[in-house]
């Protein structure tokens, strides 16, 4: 059978792609190697509200766990400083919390119930670009189309067998999912605010640890977000896991040990450098979310820029303009991502006095707040701690 589209990996990027591109009439194949779904994905799992402003028909009421209005920062595990997000009309700005299994699978079925068929267990070997056509293998099996979406992750093969995010470039975090249940009463244990995200500066060089609360449990994590680390710190794995304490550390929590010890989760952060492309030259097959390398190098923010990604793509894949596809991701998120690293450079040159002077403020916080909302730009943001670092007290 022929598809209009095949789409490799159900994630954010891949369901979103599969539901736009079915709800512009296309026939779609959406096809993972997960057995099952709700498949289970450790992830932050943070989402700005703004992603509404970008991508129609999303009902976070169907797939957040809980809404984030505060911001609590530390530097390394000490002074904590607990500041509200807020629009400029004074009104709570939100982030999204969702568990991935929860919200992949929204996505999904928004694609099914718009006309895309789904296929699991499917464990992609080979993809073939013909002409007029891309085949994609799995197995003794086999199905083609006029375009394929690679949509399988960082490390995801599409990429590899089309010749595609070759040069790659690499951050990385661990992060650990810790069962977790507000106490009955203020002496019940440790007490974390289910309405604010934690971070932690100073801990990581060239990134920062965090707590993001979920229903049940807390994502705790640290991430290095800059992809050559000095040779002095080679041991990434044991810098980030003493951030993970001191993290836990500040809000009074220990890390679990023994039986209720839980599993460690590493995973590499790609970033895209905005001048390689994210499709083949003939237009046949693209790349969206991780698999093209869209983290946002300031925070590691990930699943919304999946989702915009998947959203272009359709886009492009409806109107048969896949050729200028990378073109329109760099219009959309290049001026984004490169104030971000403009930002990330300056902060980690100089994270206490960036930490000081910006983050520990709270007008920082509030610049964050319609930063999230969508009512400022990355770049806004970037003129804003210039003009701070020009003048500290003003």
């Amino acid at each position: 059978m022929t598809y209009d589209v095949i789409v490799v990996g159900a994630g954010p990027g891949g369901a979103t792609c599969a539901w736009k591109c079915a709800a512009l009439g296309l026939k779609v194949l959406i096809v993972d190697r997960a057995p099952s779904l709700p498949r289970y994905k450790p992830c932050g799992g943070g989402i700005p509200s703004s992603l509404v402003r970008h991508v129609e028909g999303l009902e976070p009421e169907k797939f957040a766990d809980l809404t984030v209005t505060k911001l609590r920062h530390t530097w390394r595990g000490k002074s904590p400083v607990l500041a509200e997000m807020t629009c400029s009309n004074g009104e709570p700005a939100q982030v999204w919390m969702v568990q991935r299994p929860r919200f992949d699978t929204y996505l999904v079925e928004k694609a099914q119930a718009a006309g895309a068929e789904l296929k699991l267990g499917v464990k992609v070997s080979d993809v073939t670009v013909a002409a007029d056509s891309v085949t994609v293998t799995a197995g003794d099996e086999s199905w083609t189309a006029r375009y394929v979406v690679g949509a399988d992750g960082a490390k995801g093969i599409v990429g590899a067998r089309v010749g595609l995010r070759l040069g790659k470039r690499w951050g990385i975090a661990r992060e650990v999912e810790i069962p977790y249940a507000p106490p009955a009463s203020a002496s019940g244990g440790a007490e974390i605010l289910m309405d604010a995200c934690y971070l932690d500066y100073g801990s990581v060089k060239n990134g920062y640890a965090w707590i993001f609360p979920k229903a049940g449990y807390l994502s705790v994590g640290a991430g290095m977000l800059v992809p050559r680390q000095p040779k002095a710190e080679q041991n990434v794995g044991k810098i980030l896991m003493d951030a993970i304490h001191t993290m836990l550390g500040s809000v009074g929590m220990t890390y679990p040990e023994g039986a209720e010890a839980p599993k460690l989760w590493a995973h590499p952060i790609p970033f895209w450098t905005g001048m390689e492309p994210l499709a083949t030259k003939d237009g046949r097959v693209l790349l969206v979310g991780d698999a093209a390398g869209v983290v946002q190098p300031l925070f590691g923010e990930g699943i919304q820029y999946a989702v915009r990604t998947g959203n272009i793509a359709a886009q492009h894949l409806a109107s048969n303009t896949t050729q200028s596809y990378t073109a329109a991701v760099r219009e959309e998120l290049a001026g984004e991502f490169d104030a971000a690293l403009r930002v990330g450079k300056v902060f980690h040159k100089t994270p206490y006095l960036s930490y000081r002077l910006g983050v520990k403020n709270p007008a920082g916080t509030k610049l964050v707040g319609r930063l999230m909302s969508g009512e400022v730009s990355l770049e806004h943001l970037e003129q804003r701690i210039y003009d701070k670092l020009k003048n500290p007290f003003k």
